[in-house]
């Protein structure tokens, strides 16, 4: 007996509404301290698929569920819920000179990294930023390509010989992430400064699968053909910055600061890491019309529900050594022009391998035994960009920034290139 079944489901996926902002300000504190003297997040908490969460449309779509899913969804979530934010460095610094702070007329510095010299005491500089993620690739598996769907191979139960349905899908999976960014920084004193970055971000995905369903016990089978999008809107994880210049000898400025994050977005609709994190770095600049920057750092994160086993533990988040080098060059008066390599090299961090010949033993009776899929894989990977863009400073301690960052290998979760728009003012 053969069936077709057509599905299309619409559901829009949205967090609760926020709360006034001071009071949600006082209740993340709160949280964060009772969370750190309680140990961190339940590490067995789990999100339970059937709720309309995006963390659940990927194995809802494939006629699956979440625990046999972990392996693709935990490669996926825990990439798309670290998207990299734009820099805390403020564009224009001050320097003491005769006792009173000029505007340097150095460059007006980086886009996405970060350089030595800090702003200077009780001087305040805000931002917003744009930042456009259309994710293609994952692992160098097409994500969007209609004509090379990505092949998933299911068992039920979970491992042969015992299995009794075996299901192949070929899936496509369109995702895009408007992320906007909320940023400030305070000198608190000449060498020091602080600053808060508040991302917002509206997550779209669009999965489309066919597949086909075959008893291991019968000739029956079944196909059937599912569309399913999601949305979900809201604030994403707090970061929070303090920068110290060790060094601050004209021209050259060396620098050590610190992240912390606070897990405040809703992980389990990819708008958070549901992870605390933490990133010290050191960072090397040279100040003058062209300004060379090295920086190096180590993002630490704590367990998230977005890396769960298959046993239903929450696992540590994968952490990661970034680094970049580039140069932000003042090309005009009121114009710099920027480029930075940038990387980030995972370790132990889960991955899916490209399509697999998998062998049933054994096979299905009068059904194939040979079938292609991913599979889960885990490792250390170098995702590595190029960044360019410029900073023109049209009026008074206005400035307007475009960027575009381009991707140049395919490991995790990529988008070939991620454009950047922002207007920041000095005070």
């Amino acid at each position: 007996m053969k069936t077709t079944r057509v599905k299309r489901h619409e559901v829009e996926y949205s967090t609760p509404p926020q709360s006034p902002r001071q009071r949600r300000f006082l209740l993340i504190v709160v949280r964060a301290i009772m969370l750190y003297m309680a140990g961190g997040v339940c590490a067995g908490a789990q999100v339970p698929c059937g709720s309309q969460r995006l963390i659940c449309l990927i194995p809802t779509a494939l006629h699956t569920t979440a625990s046999t899913f972990n392996f693709f969804n935990t490669a996926f979530g825990t990439q798309i819920a670290q998207l990299p934010l734009p820099s805390k460095a403020s564009a224009i610094v001050y320097e003491l000179r005769g006792g009173v702070y000029v505007q340097s007329d150095k460059s007006l510095g980086p886009v996405l990294t970060e350089r030595a010299e800090t702003i200077g005491a009780r001087q305040a500089y805000f931002s917003f930023t744009y930042q456009h993620f259309a994710f293609s690739k994952i692992d160098g598996n097409d994500l969007k390509n209609g004509s090379n769907k990505l092949p998933i191979l299911f068992y039920y139960p979970a491992e042969p010989p015992n299995t009794q349905v075996v299901t192949q899908t070929y899936t496509t999976l369109a995702t895009t992430v408007h992320q906007y960014v909320g940023l400030g920084t305070f000198g608190i004193t000449d060498k020091l400064d602080v600053s808060v970055a508040v991302p917002f971000a509206r997550v779209s995905m669009g999965l489309s699968s066919q597949g086909t369903e075959y008893s291991t016990s019968s000739a029956a089978t079944a196909t059937f053909s599912e569309y399913l999008p999601g949305a979900a809107a809201g604030v994403e994880d707090l970061v929070f910055q303090t920068k110290y210049a060790l060094i601050k000898r004209s021209p050259y400025n060396l620098s050590v600061g610190g992240e912390v994050r606070f897990p405040t977005g809703d992980a389990g609709n990819f708008l958070g890491t549901g992870a605390y994190g933490l990133k010290p770095f050191v960072v090397f600049s040279r100040s003058a019309n062209l300004t060379p920057h090295v920086i190096l750092g180590y993002q630490w994160n704590s367990h998230s529900m977005l890396n769960t086993g298959q046993n239903g533990h929450q696992n540590l988040l994968p952490g990661s050594l970034n680094y970049a080098a580039g140069f932000d060059i003042r090309a005009a008066r009121r114009v710099t022009v920027v480029g930075d390599f940038l990387g980030q090299l995972f370790f132990d961090a889960p991955q899916v391998s490209t399509p697999q010949t998998v062998t049933l033993t054994p096979p299905p009776p009068a059904h194939p035994d040979s079938f292609t899929t991913i599979e889960q894989q885990s490792g250390s990977y170098n995702a590595m960009s190029f960044a360019a863009g410029f900073k023109a400073n049209p009026w008074n301690k206005l400035l307007i920034t475009l960027n575009a960052d381009f991707k140049l290998n395919d490991s995790g979760l990529r988008a070939t290139v991620v454009p950047l728009a922002g207007v920041s003012y000095s005070f």
